[in-house]
């Protein structure tokens, strides 16, 4: 949908009567062609069949019989071209879209000059001015270029903007940007300037515009700006109540992100401050129901961390009492709406006459420690098993293995030490290295820590920043982001978390980006050498990421089955090595303008091993030669169904930062996570730091087998391969090149109550004991060398 002169539809527009429809009709979402993802993802725009991302994606064939040799979907929706595989289409949603309203401000542009084929890197880019005009300075091969491009199409999700003619050398360039990457104040003056503001029928389809953009504040303030200058128009009233009712409608949605985000402060100011003037009454109940249930849960933790230190009043034995005070205060004061549900058998037995204080006060201790499941009403237990997350609290973070021993012992002669219960009380309790100045921070602590690497190597410097409210008994998804070469770690945190406001008040400043407002820790690795300007695939850049990740999850409570490795640039090159070097550790890979290997190193070497985590790429269209250079490796996963990897390039662009993506970016992550191991898997090698897949960790390769990054020379590149496979009846079958082998066990896939067989190379491994069994060793050593706290091995066997 588009308007005259400065829109592109004839003005049908009847009667006032009329338009009050039309606004309603454009209420009601509409998008291009809607398809539906197997991972549940929804895709809007035409679709065409190609056989690689490097076709002319504008010039598709979709000839009968043609469908077998044309495996990849590319989705256009005018901003950018989404590639998957054609068979992770699951079906179609919609058929006949309605077209968006467009807005086409006067400009002048280029014709009949030679076409951009290449953006270089920026140099300086002006602001829009309200003509919807600006000049883009970018460095090419004859020294610096500046280009006047002004915005020749306005819809709500993309504009299109183009080279105008000036006395420069004339050029074509067609690129496209997210509306929403507009400030508001800016786009508000370009709109204002390319309709009349004296036709109140052109202004109405610009509340149509924001209204299509979900930004339904503007839309309204527009409406009522309409009604106001256009006293004749009061029947658009009705609109406006519409518009209130469709924006408390998203703020609600806003409200439901944040709750399960954990950050309940701020729901329930936002509940507190919920308008209820024209809003539908189906969402007034929601409210409702959410407040209510917010101050019974209020209520609930308050009311439970008082009885339970009543209780332990009431425990006859005094030294009892006395060991289970402190343990029911640390309880009163860190329950919260994350851990409150740990104590629901002791509320909900609180009234049993039958039950002594003394078993009243051990199921909510228990609760606390393993968890509602595992609560027991014998209270020497529960005071043992205190005694026991000390202990192993202080072996955690011991770090000499002469101190470490005494302290093994001890743990081993507790009550309640038995390998599954140590399991979940780690689980269960802080991070070992917690400190209580990360909660302090309303906003969100912003840290800057070191690592130790244990290697000449010295020790990493990462940069965390947490969430609002951020609780340690809760769990977060977590990005570890990586920058480029001509970029930062705190430039890199900045994309994610936004950029810190400025501090008022004498208030620390505040980060308001996406990872923020979606509930993600965010680490940015400081993994490059000085004046490092190209990914070298070496040992020392892996170390400093891992190493940086296993510290941060000694700290901080990470998901780490929601892990996501990114990085721009040099940076994307590096977290797609790393990605696939490392496949078990990632919820998912976001390489964004990654390099490519000129040399076609150790990504076109491991690409089979992405088979087994997600991959997000994002590019643009104009950037030099990295879309055909890594198309190679792209339509190996995209050609294949059961490679779960997605391309978006944008067209127009060159090597950006693309912060246009980022809400696509967080919709898919927020359908990612990582999976136990495979049933079977095959991984390649090349370096002996790439040693551990799953539950096989291996050592001493054979030379012919590795090639280091500094000798990368030979004519024949074999990769040392490493396979697993989880069979039937509690058997495990491994095969590899490596002299020294460690098969890791745990409960997640094998059963320790049955015997265990595991073969390696086609021999059968055997123990002393006859039988395998869970070892409170390799538990809390593993634990204390992986940082791995929800998923921890019980046993191990090592060959030779």
């Amino acid at each position: 949908m588009s308007v005259p002169r400065h829109f592109s539809r004839r003005q049908a527009i009847g009667p006032c009567a009329l338009a009050a429809a039309l606004i309603a009709a454009c209420l009601s979402t509409a998008h291009a062609q809607t398809f539906r993802l197997d991972d549940g993802r929804i895709l809007s725009g035409a679709i065409a069949l190609t056989t690689g991302v490097a076709d002319n994606p504008a010039k598709p064939k979709n000839q009968p019989g043609e469908m077998a040799v044309k495996p990849i979907a590319v989705i256009d929706d005018e901003l950018r071209r989404v590639y998957v595989a054609k068979q992770r289409i699951v079906e179609p949603l919609e058929q006949a879209p309605a077209a968006p309203v467009t807005i086409k401000p006067w400009q002048s542009p280029s014709a009949g000059a030679g076409r951009l084929v290449s953006v270089g890197p920026a140099i300086n880019i002006t602001p829009f001015d309200e003509f919807g005009r600006r000049i883009y300075e970018m460095q090419a091969s004859g020294g610096a270029l500046s280009v006047v491009q002004g915005i020749t199409e306005l819809t709500p999700k993309y504009a299109k903007i183009e080279s105008l003619q000036g006395p420069q050398r004339s050029l074509t360039w067609d690129m496209r940007i997210a509306t929403s990457s507009i400030p508001a104040d800016t786009l508000a003056r370009i709109i204002a300037k390319a309709i009349p503001q004296d036709d109140w029928k052109a202004r109405v389809h610009v509340v149509q515009f924001y209204a299509q953009a979900e930004r339904y504040p503007e839309a309204r303030r527009e409406l009522e700006r309409i009604i106001e200058e256009f006293p004749a128009q009061k029947d658009l009233e009705s609109e406006v109540a519409r518009l209130r009712r469709m924006g408390a409608e998203q703020l609600f949605k806003e409200l439901e992100l944040r709750r399960s985000a954990g950050q309940h402060k701020l729901v329930g100011a936002l509940l507190a401050n919920f308008p209820t003037e024209e809003v539908a009454g189906e969402t007034l109940i929601q409210v409702r129901e959410v407040t209510s249930e917010y101050e019974k849960e209020n209520q609930r933790i308050e009311q439970i961390g008082k009885a339970l230190q009543a209780m332990v009043a009431k425990i006859g034995d005094p030294d009892h009492r006395g060991l289970a005070a402190p343990i029911a205060e640390e309880v009163a004061k860190e329950l919260s709406h994350e851990n409150v549900n740990r104590l629901a058998p002791f509320a909900q037995l609180i009234d049993d006459d039958s039950l002594t204080p003394e078993e009243k006060t051990s199921l909510a201790l228990t609760g606390w420690l393993l968890g509602q499941e595992e609560a027991k009403r014998e209270l020497p237990l529960a005071i043992s098993l205190v005694k026991v997350r000390d202990f192993v609290m202080r072996y955690l973070r011991e770090p000499l293995a002469n101190e470490r021993q005494p302290l093994l012992e001890s743990i081993q002669s507790m009550e309640g030490a038995e390998v599954d219960q140590l399991a979940k009380l780690i689980a269960r309790m802080k991070p070992p290295w917690h400190d209580p100045k990360y909660v302090e921070a309303a906003h969100g602590a912003f840290l800057q820590l070191t690592a130790p690497g244990q290697t000449e190597d010295g020790d990493f410097t990462y940069f965390v920043q947490l969430p609002p409210e951020y609780d340690p008994y809760k769990r977060y998804p977590t990005l570890l982001v990586l920058n480029g070469a001509y970029n930062t770690p705190e430039k890199e945190l900045d994309f994610w978390a936004g950029t810190p406001a400025p501090a008022v008040n004498n208030q620390p400043a505040v980060r308001r980006g996406q990872a923020m407002r979606h509930g993600y820790i965010t680490i940015a690795v400081d993994w490059q050498k000085p004046h490092q300007y190209e990914y070298e695939y070496s040992g020392r850049e892996h170390l400093a990421v891992l190493t940086s990740l296993r510290d941060a999850c000694r700290r901080f409570s990470i998901d780490t089955d929601r892990v996501f490795l990114t990085g721009h640039d040099i940076g994307g090159e590096a977290a797609w090595d790393m990605a696939q070097a490392h496949p078990d550790l990632w919820a998912g890979g976001i390489p964004i303008v990654p390099r490519f290997e000129v040399e076609q190193k150790y990504i076109a070497h491991y690409w089979e091993n992405a088979e087994y985590l997600p991959m997000y790429f994002v590019a643009g269209e104009l950037d030099g030669r990295t879309i055909p250079e890594n198309a190679l490796i792209w339509n190996k996963y995209l050609r294949l169904g059961r490679y779960d990897s997605t391309l978006v390039e944008y067209q127009g662009r060159g090597h950006e930062p693309f912060h246009d993506e980022i809400l696509h970016l967080f919709d898919w992550m927020r359908l990612k996570s990582r999976k136990g191991p495979p049933e079977q898997f095959t991984c390649s090698t090349l370096r002996p730091w790439d040693n551990f897949f799953w539950w096989l960790e291996c050592d001493e390769f054979p030379d012919n087998f590795m090639v280091y990054p500094t000798d990368w020379a030979r004519d024949r590149i074999t990769p040392g391969q490493v396979e697993g496979r989880l069979q039937t009846e509690n058997r495990l079958a491994a095969k590899t090149v490596a002299e020294r082998t460690t098969v890791w066990l745990g409960p997640e896939f094998v059963d320790f109550t049955k015997p265990i067989r595991v073969t390696l190379n086609g021999r059968r491994l055997s123990t002393p004991e006859g039988t395998i069994r869970p070892d409170p060793t390799v538990l809390l050593e593993d634990v204390r060398t992986r940082a791995d706290r929800q998923h921890p091995f019980w046993a191990k066997l090592s060959v030779p």
